[in-house]
């Protein structure tokens, strides 16, 4: 118990003075809070569960006495739980029925969901303790753009900003969270693998799927969009972050379905950097997700020939 203690401890500390960061009000320290959860991940994965959840609520505490339980809660509900969770269900196993010798590890697609309701709690959990509707809440962010930039005056230009600032701040602020809290888990399984104390082989991130209720849940969370008030506001981060989980797959069909051709790197080379660039691309591959999760390209193509060497 004594070395899971200091991992603990150590990963505790890491985590609680990466989140401080922000309280200083520093726009450099942002990068930073976005890397809180990766120590409770290396903890969780590297070492024990046990040093995982000790460190989230050793750093919690130290938290909450220096800042408050606001931002305690901040912390618990928005890196330290999805943390501890993430890194938990990387690793949890059932045996194979069809080869008991071995075991089948937690879906790599299973991970990025979960990561996705994860950042939809933590924004929503954001939302309504910010203001209890939603005229309260657009005031509340029209305040805090004006005090950054100044009050602006300029007529109904100036009002639709404003509206549509409000309207997508959260859906943008829970992609940042899932983008931040996937990232933090990669980050943690290759420190983990680097270090030889990788539990479970390394996934085939290329072959991901999403649970068979992905749909389902994107149609729920479109609902949910047209409900009014805060509700409708919190739907719209879990379309967001589901729809990000569907891009994703679209990326992984075309990562597995480039596999031995020549012309490959420059393909995903041309694709990331379009999307990182323009940012469209992110709906197309949403929406070849979607379409592979209802006609499995990967399996269709799961036996095609390669390319004669020539071509590849």
């Amino acid at each position: 118990m004594g070395p899971i203690l200091l991992i603990a401890i150590a990963a505790a500390a890491a985590s609680a003075l990466l989140a401080a960061g922000v309280a200083a009000g520093s726009v450099l320290a942002v990068p930073l809070f976005y890397l809180a959860p990766l120590p409770v991940m290396i903890a969780g994965i590297a070492f024990s569960p046990i040093a995982a959840g000790l460190a989230v609520v050793l750093a919690g505490a130290g938290l909450g006495l220096m800042f408050g339980g606001a931002f305690l809660l901040a912390y618990v509900l928005g890196i330290g739980a999805p943390a501890f969770a993430l890194a938990y269900a990387a690793m949890l196993a059932r045996p194979n029925e069809a080869q008991p010798d071995e075991l089948v590890w937690y879906p790599v697609g299973h991970l990025v969901l979960l990561a996705a309701g994860f950042a939809t709690l933590s924004v929503g959990v954001a939302v309504f303790s910010m203001a209890g509707d939603y005229e309260t809440y657009r005031a509340a962010v029209t305040a805090t753009f004006d005090a950054m930039l100044g009050p602006v005056t300029a007529g109904p230009d100036a009002e639709a900003g404003r509206a549509f600032l409000a309207h997508v701040l959260p859906p943008m602020a829970g992609l940042l969270t899932m983008v931040s809290q996937l990232i933090c888990l990669y980050l943690a399984g290759r420190a983990a693998r680097i270090s030889d104390r990788m539990g479970r082989p390394w996934p085939q991130i290329s072959m991901m799927r999403l649970p068979r209720m992905a749909p389902f849940v994107l149609g729920a969370a479109l609902v949910v969009t047209m409900l009014p008030g805060l509700l409708g506001l919190v739907g719209s981060v879990a379309a967001a972050t589901v729809m990000l989980a569907f891009s994703l797959v679209g990326f992984a069909v075309v990562h597995a379905i480039t596999i031995g051709y020549g012309g490959r790197a420059m393909i995903l080379a041309a694709l990331w950097l379009t999307t990182v660039v323009l940012g469209w691309p992110v709906l197309a591959m949403a929406v070849l997700g979607f379409t592979d999760a209802l006609f499995d390209f990967r399996a269709r193509l799961a036996g095609r020939p390669l390319p004669p060497a020539k071509d590849r």
